[in-house]
């Protein structure tokens, strides 16, 4: 009798490990918070136009201003050449499109652009087009999360000891509005060049046997919480 009943609780424990097993957890339970609930990254154009004056001999000061803006913007998130587009095809029109067009260029250099990262390009407008504008432009990323709120199964997940609909959506919402540039999702940035004059540095001193850290200034303490 005494075996029996051991057999009998070795059976139930083993069909609840079988149970917890095959029933509570699955590859769909295995997926990561990314994977639940990915962010999308997509890649947009931004565009900023400024219109041909043909009373102007110069860019505005508020076009200066806007296009500081816009370099500002292209510094922190651009990708590729920024794009100064001119109007062409209009009665009289060009020469004037080309001159703000090339205003614009000259701008953007001024405010720290190589010149190797702006590019050149027209439209074809109405030849009779009573206005035109310089189109100026760069390509960014954007990052979109999925949506939250979904709290489905909660019974059966928590019975299940499955993770609920909505984990790890936060988290990943949060990753998206926060990351400065979003392309980091898609690939990681490219490292900069290395210093080669403080390789050299380091490599002298070490053949001369002599530190090769950084000096410490004497008034620098340590401390530790340990």
């Amino acid at each position: 009798m005494k075996t029996t009943y051991s057999i009998l609780v070795i059976g139930l424990a083993s069909l609840a490990a079988t149970s917890c097993n095959t029933i509570g957890n699955g590859p769909e339970q295995a997926r990561e918070a990314s994977e639940r609930h990915p962010i999308s990254v997509d890649q947009q154009t931004v565009t900023m136009t400024i219109a041909v004056d043909p009373s102007l001999n110069e860019l505005s000061n508020v076009d200066k201003a806007r296009l500081r803006s816009l370099i500002h913007t292209y510094t922190a998130k651009g990708h590729g050449p920024i794009t100064v587009t001119a109007p062409s095809g209009s009665s009289g029109g060009d020469v004037i499109g080309q001159e703000v067009a090339a205003d614009v260029r000259k701008e953007l250099h001024a405010l720290g652009l190589n010149w190797s990262q702006i590019e050149g390009a027209t439209y074809r407008v109405s030849a009779a087009a009573e206005s035109m504008d310089v189109v100026v432009s760069f390509s960014n990323y954007v990052a979109t999360p999925s949506a939250c709120g979904d709290w489905g199964g909660e019974v059966t997940n928590r019975f299940l000891n499955r993770p609920s609909n909505n984990f790890g959506c936060a988290t990943q919402n949060n990753l998206a509005v926060m990351i400065s540039d979003p392309r980091d999702l898609v690939a990681p940035q490219d490292f900069d060049a290395p210093d080669a004059g403080r390789r050299d540095t380091v490599i002298d001193l070490y053949r001369a046997g002599e530190a090769t850290s950084s000096a410490t200034e004497s008034n620098e303490e340590s401390t530790s919480d340990l």
